[in-house]
């Protein structure tokens, strides 16, 4: 295991993801997401955890990647590992919210469709840092 690219690779993944998160969730998407929420939002949230929700991925991310790294691209490969990661750890968790919680299912949607670009858009940047050899 090459611990040099595996924690500037987490890094690399908090840094883009957080900030691609903080863009959609505010800037470009913020009345949906206030809309959608409702009363179940938490005001203001805690942004420490979420970033720390965002380490623990992107420890995670890094750490499988080049155990699934199948060849080719680093880009392509990064892209289709981060959708996979993105589908593994938000569609659930957003069908269990959707369950326990009050709001529309289109926000299931949106935001576990959401993740899937985000953490693709994490994984190249993972892949970049990965190259073609772990």
């Amino acid at each position: 295991m090459n611990v040099r690219k595996l924690v500037l690779g987490a890094i690399v993944v908090v840094l883009v993801a957080f900030a691609l998160s903080g863009l959609w969730h505010t800037v470009l998407m913020g009345d949906f997401y206030a809309s959608a929420a409702g009363d179940a939002a938490r005001e203001p949230p805690l942004l420490g955890s979420v970033f720390l929700g965002y380490v623990v991925v992107a420890f995670i991310m890094a750490y499988l990647y080049p155990k699934g790294y199948e060849g080719g691209s680093p880009v392509a490969e990064g892209l289709k590992f981060g959708a996979i990661i993105g589908l593994l750890w938000w569609f659930p968790t957003q069908l269990v919210l959707y369950g326990v919680m009050e709001g529309p299912f289109s926000l299931v949607l949106v935001d576990g469709g959401w993740h899937v670009v985000e953490e693709g858009v994490a994984g190249i940047a993972l892949g970049w840092i990965y190259g073609r050899n772990e």
